[in-house]
């Protein structure tokens, strides 16, 4: 993706994610940092499907600039939660956020935050021991997206939560990294341990079944 224009990358990975079935229709939403602006998927516009048009350049601090009556586009709905990641993280160049099954399923898997497993992919999100069971956030849902973006800039960063994402909950997964291709493999990783859980929780599940307690 290095030899493509910045617009074409955030174009091809939302096209490959939408293949994965992690951006199907209008769902989630990937911006890139270019200096003091971003880039960032337009609202409402199929993710299979982008064209450069889809992708809008606005600043990274201040007020937005209010789209003309005849717009066609507008930055996702989600741009507050974006730009509210590359604040608290500065070394950010890059946020991704997708809607899966196993994230929002895993969102119900606890409160305000959810023990991984200590699995092996995690040394891929910068933990060293696995063993640790790092917790990852987890957001209360909101139509108000500004209230999200809230939240997360009250409890973020925070040293018990050293993973580069976050689950909203019933809604998705947000991940960051200082390039594109590094966010991207940060969702990889943690999309792995969100099918983790669910199939480990549901093997668990189905097991109490076949044999309950003895009484």
């Amino acid at each position: 993706m290095a030899e493509q224009s910045p617009k074409s990358r955030l174009r091809l990975l939302a096209r490959r994610l939408y293949r994965r079935g992690w951006m199907e229709g209008t769902a989630g939403n990937l911006s890139l940092r270019l200096g003091p602006d971003l880039l960032i998927t337009a609202s409402g516009c199929h993710k299979g499907v982008l064209t450069e048009e889809d992708i809008l350049r606005i600043p990274l601090d201040g007020e937005l600039p209010l789209p003309s009556p005849d717009a066609k586009r507008r930055p996702s709905a989600e741009t507050s939660i974006h730009r509210t990641i590359y604040r608290l993280f500065p070394k950010t160049g890059a946020v991704l956020h997708v809607h899966t099954i196993e994230a929002s399923l895993a969102s119900e898997c606890g409160g305000s935050e959810i023990l991984l497993p200590p699995l092996e992919v995690l040394k891929g999100l910068g933990v060293a021991d696995p063993e640790t069971r790092p917790a990852l956030p987890v957001f209360e849902n909101d139509n108000r997206v500004p209230e999200i973006a809230r939240a997360i800039g009250e409890r973020l960063p925070d040293p018990r939560y050293p993973l580069p994402g976050l689950l909203i909950r019933h809604h998705g997964t947000t991940v960051w990294g200082e390039t594109l291709d590094e966010a991207l493999r940060h969702l990889e990783l943690l999309e792995f341990s969100m099918r983790f859980l669910i199939s480990k929780c549901s093997l668990e599940s189905s097991k109490e079944k076949r044999y309950p307690e003895r009484i």
